[in-house]
């Protein structure tokens, strides 16, 4: 297998918009478009609190040979005055059929999905579905989906990666640390209205942002970032749509910074991109597998820089939507589609 890139398009630029950076891409094909998802973040000098600060969610659809279009903004017009937190994080794209989902969190406490029935130009109302997160055995005080996308297995079942934290909580009294975590999905069998949880991964040090992809023999893989000394990523294989694994190991071929990952299934195995360094977030590359996620080679060496990153497959083309990062200003310089053919 090799991958002939075609295509790059430049999505949104920092310091623009309104909005100091634009970080955690997501993307998902519909009928003959592209939905991209992506945090849109703002809090310059001792008011940029990362993760915790002042974020919203923005949805474009991208249409072959045109200009994107938002379609969706999830978030609030000014912070609130009394100081509390209002940060909208972690959002998922879900294909379900006809529909699509988007799942997100705010203050990575409290967890809402909205929908699609038109391929993503319109949107409903939101619902909360944080009672599904209650379902883990684990004490948690941070809530987290992906980032990047969830998918539909073809038994028609949701499964959407999830990582939970019990951290300890910052001076200001709202902020709490993304450590000690751990990792798992959640799933929903009738369509989005209900969630529960699987399984979550055990033996791993900090296990967190995870991607998750359905084999051809209809096992899932799920590849997750963690904080194990080897610096490698670490997948999981389950038989039973997430509710068990089967097996967990280390895989030597997929070095890891500490980054989130994109995964995608594909003709005859699974994609994967990552940074492929273990200190720095530089050499995003993507990589293929057709064992199962054993053993893994190089196709496409995308950029220098890289940062998160999330991959669609459609038909012969493979897109993959990323950060691209600006090393004098310290930030992500900008969100990066590119796309190639599946030789």
């Amino acid at each position: 297998m090799k991958i002939i890139p075609c295509e790059e398009k430049v999505i949104v630029r920092h310091h623009s918009g309104g909005y100091r950076e634009y970080r955690i891409p997501g993307i998902l094909s519909v009928g003959d478009a592209l939905l991209l998802v992506f945090e849109a973040r703002n809090g310059e000098g001792e008011k940029n609190f990362g993760d915790w600060g002042d974020i919203d969610i923005i949805v474009l659809y991208l249409e072959e040979g045109k200009e994107p279009r938002e379609v969706l903004r999830i978030g609030e017009s000014a912070l609130p005055a009394d100081g509390t937190m209002r940060t909208y994080n972690n959002p998922v794209l879900i294909p379900d059929g006809n529909n699509t989902h988007l799942i997100y969190h705010k203050n990575y406490e409290r967890v809402y999905i909205v929908t699609s029935r038109d391929g993503g130009k319109t949107w409903s109302d939101s619902r909360e579905i944080t009672d599904g997160y209650q379902e883990f055995p684990y004490e948690w005080n941070v809530s987290a989906t992906g980032p990047g996308h969830g998918i539909q297995m073809g038994n028609g079942r949701l499964v959407v990666p999830v990582w939970l934290a019990n951290g300890a909580v910052y001076e200001d009294g709202m902020r709490r640390k993304h450590a000690p975590s751990i990792a798992g999905s959640i799933y929903s069998d009738n369509h989005g209205i209900s969630w529960h949880a699987n399984a979550l991964v055990p033996g791993v040090i900090n296990a967190n942002e995870t991607s998750v992809a359905q084999l051809s023999d209809g096992r899932l893989l799920f590849n997750f970032r963690n904080m194990n000394e080897d610096k490698r990523r670490v997948l999981g294989l389950s038989s039973d749509g997430g509710k068990t694994f089967d097996a967990v190991w280390s895989s030597e071929d997929l070095r890891d910074p500490g980054c989130c990952s994109g995964l995608a299934a594909c003709k005859g195995g699974v994609l994967f991109s990552n940074c492929d360094a273990e200190d720095k977030r530089i050499n995003l590359s993507m990589k293929f597998s057709n064992n199962a996620g054993q053993s893994w080679m190089k196709v496409w060496d995308i950029d220098p820089s890289g940062g998160y990153s999330d991959i669609a497959v459609v038909d012969k083309r493979v897109y993959i939507f990323y950060e691209r990062t600006d090393p004098d200003a310290g930030m992500i310089s900008e969100l990066v589609l590119k796309s190639g053919f599946l030789e």
